[in-house]
Formats: structure tokens, sequence, C-alpha cells
């Protein structure tokens, strides 16, 4: 093979050669003008805050995610618990068993965001490591195993007593098919979705990437549904229609406060997901949601991605300004910026930790 063909297979040139991979400075620059503009607009740094009024900070990505979990309908909430950095873990096992979470389980941060430290923990052992090497408040939550996962973005205007779904995403989880003669890293390598966290299962799951699958035998190679974890957004708007809007609204309308945001799902099918029926809400992100229906590259350019964020942000800054007029206090400039400020500081701590 010629230096070329091995190149053209590098993570390098993928992350080069196909935007979707491109990093998110390229996909939000724009709001370098956008948002000032509407700061001055608002007389107020953080009018955004008053999107969600129901959730802290809008959800601009500060907020605890547990606490937003606290939102939800119950019986779409997974079986979770948080647990905190300074927390005994010595009664974990029994808080586990309390709450019907049994292993394998997902652990993720209660403050994150795009997949960090999202990790599938098979054992109390691996769970004990895991928690003594990051001292950060987590959500130790049950695997939703054997079901699909979408992405629902949904925007309700204040004045307006019905509102609507304006990205709606299938979510494909990364994996290979067997040929019965290669091993599972041969197969990664033909499949540029998969060369992509190749580096990452090297150091993860060594012993899985020497399996030679039977042929035809599919093999998964992660279980977050998230982009930077090799899971392929694929847009689904043509699925949309009254039936899924309903639904939507019905949930909406149940989470106090809630006006803007997309919807992380988990839920046996299609059908199912617009009758209301067997849905777990696996994250509901507000104002720092992306529609994730940007990227799939098949059916949008670049530039149309840009043209969506900022079509997105401008309805953020209007929903803000119609529930300010209602009556809704924008947050503490101050303190907003303080927490930009300790969270700069939170992911250059977990940085020092992943080095370790």
């Amino acid at each position: 093979m010629s230096f070329w063909q091995n190149y053209k297979k590098s993570s390098r040139y993928i992350r080069l050669t196909q935007w979707e991979y491109w990093p998110s400075k390229l996909f939000y620059w724009p709001m370098y003008f956008y948002i000032p503009w509407y700061q001055f607009r608002a007389r107020n740094l953080v009018f955004f805050t008053a999107a969600n009024p129901g959730i802290d900070t809008g959800g601009i990505g500060l907020e605890s995610k547990f606490e937003a979990m606290q939102l939800y309908p119950n019986e779409m909430c997974p079986r979770s618990i948080l647990f905190k950095k300074n927390d005994e873990i010595t009664n974990l096992n029994e808080r586990l068993h309390d709450q019907n979470i049994s292993y394998p389980l997902i652990v993720k941060p209660d403050l994150g965001y795009r997949g960090l430290l999202v990790k599938k923990i098979h054992t109390p052992i691996q769970l004990q490591e895991f928690l003594l090497q990051y001292k950060l408040d987590f959500i130790i939550q049950e695997l939703i195993e054997d079901m699909q996962e979408f992405g629902v973005f949904y925007i309700r205007h204040p004045d307006e007593e019905k509102g609507t779904i304006t990205s709606f995403t299938l979510k494909e989880f990364l994996s290979v098919i067997g040929d019965n003669h290669s091993t599972v890293e041969e197969l990664m390598k033909e499949k540029s979705r998969a060369i992509l966290q190749l580096k990452t299962l090297q150091q993860s799951n060594s012993d899985l990437l020497k399996k030679v699958p039977a042929k035809g035998k599919r093999i998964a190679l992660g279980v977050i549904g998230n982009h930077s974890k090799g899971t392929m957004f694929i847009n689904g708007s043509h699925l949309i229609d009254d039936e899924l809007i309903n639904t939507f609204d019905k949930i909406s309308k149940r989470i106090d406060g809630f006006y803007y945001g997309r919807f992380d799902i988990k839920c046996p099918n299609l059908d199912d997901l617009k009758k209301g029926k067997n849905i777990k809400i696996i994250e509901l992100n507000g104002t720092c949601s992306e529609p994730t229906h940007i990227y799939d590259a098949s059916k949008i350019s670049y530039f149309g991605a840009l043209k969506e964020i900022i079509w997105y942000w401008r309805t953020i800054f209007q929903i803000s300004q119609a529930n300010h007029k209602r009556g809704v206090a924008y947050q503490s400039q101050r303190e907003i910026a303080r927490r930009f400020i300790n969270l700069r500081k939170y992911f250059i701590e977990i940085n020092k930790m992943t080095s370790k």
C-alpha cells in the first residue's frame, strides 16, 4: 500500500477532509459576532438564562444534569443516583441495590458535555477504581440496551400554545461486521468513523480488538450516543409529523419552565416514540443544545450547518426576550461569569486526572 493510500486512512486525513469531524470552534465562530449583538439588544450579557426559566442557567451547560433529571416525568426518568466526589464509596453498592441498578451500568459526570468521561462499567471493582481515579460528581445510571436512540429538538414560543420539532436525529452506534477472518482492529481500519475511535479502544478494550468475529456478526464498539464517540447522526426530519409534535408538546408541558432544547431519548422504536410509550429521557439539554441533524453531512453542507446554528441562537434570543417581557428575570451576570470561570478550571482538573 502506498504512502498516499495509508495517509487517506489516517485519522488526521479523515478529520481534515470530512467537515463533520472539524473542531466545534469551526461551527460556532459566527456566534462571536451574533451573540454580542444579542447581548447588546437585550442589554444583558446572560440573556440566554431566561430561555428556560425552569432550568438553572437556561441549560447553557453549567447546570447539574442530575438536578435537571428531577424535572423529567417520573416514568421517563432512568434509574439513577448522584455520587458526589466526597461520598463514601463503602455503601455505594447498597445505594445501587436500593435503586435497582445492576451491572453493567453507565457512569457520567454531573457536569460535562460531548460524552466526556461517560463510561460503561461492568463490575463493582471497575466502578470503584473509576470513581477513585476521577474525584468528580458522577451520575450512576441504569444501562438501557436493546433500544433505539433519538435526538428530538423541541421549541415552543412562550406566547404560543403549541410548539414544534425543528430537528429529529436517529443515532446509529458504531459497530463492525465480522467476515470470519479479520480481527476487530482490521475491520475498524476499513471504516473511517471507526478509525477515529481506534486509539481510544486500544487503550480501553485491547482484548476486543484482537477477536475475529464470525461472518455477519455485528460487534458493537460503543454504547454512548455521541458524535464524538463514533455514533452516526442521521437526519430524520422527514419523519416529523403531527403525532410526534403532539407527543412532545405533552411531554414538554410537563417540564415546568421548558421552551427550548433537545431530548436525547431511548425508545424501542419510532412507533412507540410517536405514541409517547416506553420512553426514557437520557438527557435534556437546554440552550447549549446542538441541532444534531447538522452532523449528517449527506443532507447538509458545512455552510448550511453554520446557517442552522445562527438560526437556533436567534431563536434563543427571541424566546428569552419573550420570557423576560413576561416577568422572567435574567440570572446574575456576575454569578454566571464566575461559574464559567469555574467550568474552565473544572476541565483543566479533568485533563490533569486523565493524564495521570
